[in-house]
């Protein structure tokens, strides 16, 4: 079931990935990160009403919260700026690298094993990024007016930070929930924690009016279904880190990259080229995470 449950993941998440880019289409400054999260903290609110709730562990809640602020903001307003100057197929190959800094921290905090087999399959994870980073491959520019153009460096600067912060998130996750056994509501807490950071900044930069008359005057819709997407992506990650290893679900997750290469194809297809390195890169990174997920 765990198994099930992280590429159930993968397949939500590579969901919103796709939505995420159609909705920047008219939301030239807007990635959709408040949106998202405003969505999981409601979604994930109302599915909590009707779950069992655990003994209350502070230490748990802590822990859990501190996943949402690095995951849930940290990751993914990475991944979410990645996709808007690389696209959704290129920064979902950069997400496949999420186990190899998840087996580290796992390694690390939660006494988690590695061997030889997962040492390689971490480098051909590592080299499969570099192919990318070094062909400076990206999509093409978002259709319509007031779009920026592309920053290709910047793109790889936060593709390259997001598995770095998921992964991490990932290992507080299953530590936050080994103390405080609920899916929902441990996604629900890390959600408004993320939440919570977001707008005490905008308070901090007199943003905050501005920012909810953008998202409530003219919503995107878009991106209310990519927060749903990955409301329902995280439900799934986090009932399988109950049942497998950390960093497993990290390799899950990996195929993330799989359903987002369909869906571009299928909806994206003027927008997500290719080439020649992305297909050296994905074969190289699912190689790598092949090799991890046969020392399981």
């Amino acid at each position: 079931m765990g198994i099930i449950l992280g590429l159930s993941a993968a397949l939500w998440f590579g969901v919103g990935s796709l939505l995420i880019r159609i909705g920047m289409r008219t939301s030239p400054k807007d990635d959709g990160l408040w949106m998202t999260i405003a969505v999981n903290v409601l979604f994930l609110g109302l599915v909590g009403l009707f779950v069992s709730k655990p003994d209350w562990s502070t230490s748990g809640v802590a822990a859990l919260a501190a996943a949402g602020v690095v995951g849930a903001v940290g990751g993914r307003s990475s991944n979410l700026r990645a996709i808007r100057h690389l696209g959704p197929t290129r920064a979902s190959v950069f997400l496949m690298g999420t186990p190899v800094v998840a087996a580290l921290a796992g390694w690390i905090v939660l006494d988690e094993s590695l061997g030889l087999i997962d040492a390689l399959g971490g480098a051909l994870v590592i080299s499969g990024l570099y192919v990318l980073i070094s062909a400076r491959s990206t999509a093409a520019a978002l259709p319509g007016a007031g779009a920026p153009p592309p920053r290709t460096a910047l793109g790889y600067l936060y593709a390259t930070a997001a598995p770095t912060l998921f992964g991490l998130a990932f290992v507080i996750r299953k530590w936050g929930l080994e103390s405080f056994d609920s899916a929902v509501l441990g996604a629900f807490i890390g959600s408004v924690a993320g939440l919570a950071l977001l707008t005490l900044i905008d308070i901090g930069g007199r943003r905050l009016r501005e920012r909810l008359q953008n998202n409530f005057t003219d919503v995107n819709p878009w991106f209310v279904g990519a927060g749903a997407a990955i409301s329902l992506a995280l439900m799934s990650q986090f009932s399988a880190f109950s049942l497998v290893p950390a960093w497993v679900v990290g390799v899950l997750q990996g195929t993330q990259v799989l359903w987002v290469l369909l869906l571009g194809f299928l909806f994206l297809r003027q927008e997500e080229r290719i080439d020649r390195a992305v297909v050296a890169s994905v074969v190289l990174v699912a190689a790598g995470v092949t090799l991890i997920a046969i020392s399981l």
